[in-house]
């Protein structure tokens, strides 16, 4: 798979059968796969942010999620017309059909544990046969050594085959990073709210909002309290593409 640098951060250039191949391939023996799933807002903060730049680029595979992420790498590069947006809710949904009725083992971690309730139902409705190996939704407070060493001994214990992490970016591609070593034999994958879309609990943009690139709009509209997180990041990205294109750099 091709990868492109964006703002010093390493994004794999495919479709999303080409992440979904990446995704579900077969592990090598103590291999944890680990996938990130960067927006605008992760972008931004990690062209920031070395510490957060370093922990995309360790990833496994990072994705671009969304479309303005995209077409940048599309302008910066215009052989990679073909490659797609590989958002965090298309590429579970895309795994868990990929998956269901194969034996693979899910466990999701995160979000709330109403949330998780009805996640358990949505797949049990729409994905018939899927394993679903645990859940667990941790306190929305910082954790102690102690409290995340049972966790991580929880999802051992679960032997999942795809371990899906919804506690919002950065803190769960900090996390992913951290513990990666501890979760040999599984793929790790930060998603976000692909949860709550998955569930309802959280609506998603029509399509025509996503193809055009105006997701985050919608997401402003539900969720107002996002709006300064989404035009700080946003304007960073806007001042850090016209700087490449007027300086080469």
């Amino acid at each position: 798979m091709q990868t492109i640098e964006l703002f010093g951060v390493r994004y794999c250039a495919a479709t999303q059968q080409q992440m979904l191949a990446a995704i579900t391939a077969p592990l090598q023996p103590g291999e944890c796969r680990t996938a990130a799933f960067a927006p605008v807002t992760s972008l931004s903060q990690a062209a920031r942010d070395e510490s957060y730049r370093q922990v995309l680029n360790g990833m496994s595979l990072c994705a671009m999620d969304g479309m303005p992420v995209v077409k940048r790498a599309r302008h910066k590069e215009p052989a990679l017309g073909e490659i797609e947006r590989c958002s965090g809710p298309d590429m579970l949904r895309l795994t868990l059909e990929a998956t269901c009725g194969t034996g693979a083992r899910h466990f999701f971690y995160g979000t709330s544990e109403e949330n998780l309730a009805a996640l358990c139902r949505t797949v049990e409705r729409e994905y018939p046969g899927l394993c679903v190996a645990g859940t667990y939704a941790p306190p929305f407070r910082p954790l102690s050594e102690e409290e995340e060493k049972e966790n991580i001994q929880r999802i051992r214990d679960a032997a999942p085959d795809y371990l899906w992490v919804a506690l919002g970016a950065p803190r769960q591609d900090y996390w992913v990073a951290h513990h990666a070593a501890e979760l040999s034999g599984m793929r790790v994958l930060a998603v976000g709210a692909a949860l709550n879309f998955l569930t309802g609990a959280v609506p998603r943009a029509p399509q025509w909002m996503r193809r055009a690139g105006l997701e985050w709009a919608y997401r402003i509209w539900h969720e107002p309290k996002q709006f300064w997180r989404y035009a700080k990041n946003g304007a960073y990205f806007l001042y850090r593409s016209a700087r490449e294109d007027l300086l080469g750099r």
